[in-house]
């Protein structure tokens, strides 16, 4: 075979594009609310490895967020007396149980 002609097919992508660049914004606009709030703020994934550390965590820490992202919240940054309660509280709010008041 000879090529004997092209079939081309398009789609406007505008309406896509737009609602993605809101929603990068609105990302955006979290995490700043998140990093600049005057309360520590912090985040753990399912295994209890920070994911979160926001700049009043580090005032009050002194552990930078660098040295905090991956590491076991518990294990590492809990006063041994508190672990056991803490980490009762965790997994409460990992398996989708309200928790109160800690």
């Amino acid at each position: 075979g000879l090529v004997t002609g092209v079939i081309g097919v398009g789609q406007d992508i505008t309406k896509l594009r737009m609602i993605t660049m809101e929603q990068e914004r609105i990302a955006d606009d979290l995490a700043r609310l998140i990093d600049n709030a005057n309360a520590p703020i912090f985040g753990v994934d399912t295994k209890g490895l920070i994911t979160e550390w926001n700049r009043k965590a580090v005032e009050i820490s002194g552990f930078t967020k660098q040295e905090t992202v991956g590491q076991s919240l518990v294990t590492h940054f809990i006063h041994q007396v508190f672990r056991k309660s803490v980490q009762a509280v965790l997994d409460q709010a990992l398996s989708s149980q309200e928790v109160g008041n800690f």
